[in-house]
């Protein structure tokens, strides 16, 4: 996520750009760091739970690094909170419901994640330093401008389906075959920085079934994108880092239109 300039018109980034200004009143700098990893900060309260962060974050920065292929320009900062309240506040959002944002190149995890959601901790770090990485290198207002679906793809395939965890590929497949399948765009848009958006919605499901879903099939997708012809995706990534626009890095790496990917990912499914 990044600060955006609100134009005439534009009443709906509102509440966002609060949410945001809020975040940056708030980053997780101005907490204490831990004595044994100054990357990490944490909320008074979280003391017993920031250094399990700090003991996954050499490898969840290696898996960032080996899929991106770059290293992140300088250490990236995570904030670790006790409270719903504070967490809220610092992550952009105003919302307790998202177990990780990154926003300002700030790495913020939900209080949940040291309680009933533990188990995703590292994938959620790991999801969340991907964003990270991409919004160092070429800065957060162009991040905002790639598609979400390869964002949010690109950070649940690296991080081995954080984010994604309660859909199965299994479920994702079959939702395909539905129709229910992610909108394949170019470019992403400032005010829905976070939404995948379905051809089709899924019947009968839990509010939280579609966005879940979508991420599950982003993430195989540029799984396939990477799987399927490793040199092309780090062509791609590559140019993405240069700040190339997502249409062009695509042409650089495959020498192909990402709809035409899309539809062989289908097929190859």
């Amino acid at each position: 996520m990044a600060l955006v300039a609100i134009g005439t018109g534009a009443a709906l980034a509102v509440p966002r750009t609060r949410h945001l200004l809020w975040g940056l009143l708030n980053m997780p700098d101005r907490m204490p760091a831990l004595s044994t990893n100054a990357q990490v900060h944490y909320q008074p309260g979280a003391e017993d739970f920031a250094p399990d962060v700090a003991a996954l974050l050499p490898d969840a920065i290696a898996r960032v690094e080996d899929v991106h292929g770059r290293r992140f320009e300088h250490p990236v900062i995570v904030g670790v909170y006790a409270t719903p309240e504070a967490y809220a506040a610092a992550n952009g959002t105003g919302s307790t419901v998202p177990v990780g944002v990154t926003v300002f190149g700030r790495v913020n995890l939900s209080p949940k994640l040291f309680g009933p959601q533990h188990q995703r901790l590292r994938a959620i770090l790991t999801h969340e330093l991907s964003h990270a990485h991409i919004q160092e290198w070429i800065g957060e207002y162009d991040y905002l401008y790639l598609p979400t679906w390869f964002k949010e793809g690109l950070a649940v395939m690296l991080s081995g389906g954080g984010g994604a965890e309660f859909v199965s590929e299994d479920e994702a497949r079959t939702a395909i075959q539905r129709g229910e399948k992610i909108v394949i765009n170019d470019a992403g848009s400032p005010l829905k920085a976070t939404d995948v958006p379905l051809e089709k919605e899924p019947e009968n499901r839990p509010p939280w079934y579609p966005g879940v879903l979508a991420y599950r099939e982003a993430g195989m997708f540029v799984n396939y994108l990477r799987e399927s012809d490793r040199p092309a995706f780090d062509r791609m990534m590559n140019a993405i880092l240069d700040d190339h626009s997502f249409t062009e890095a695509v042409a650089v790496g495959y020498h192909d239109d990402v709809r035409s990917l899309w539809d062989k990912f289908v097929k190859s499914s």
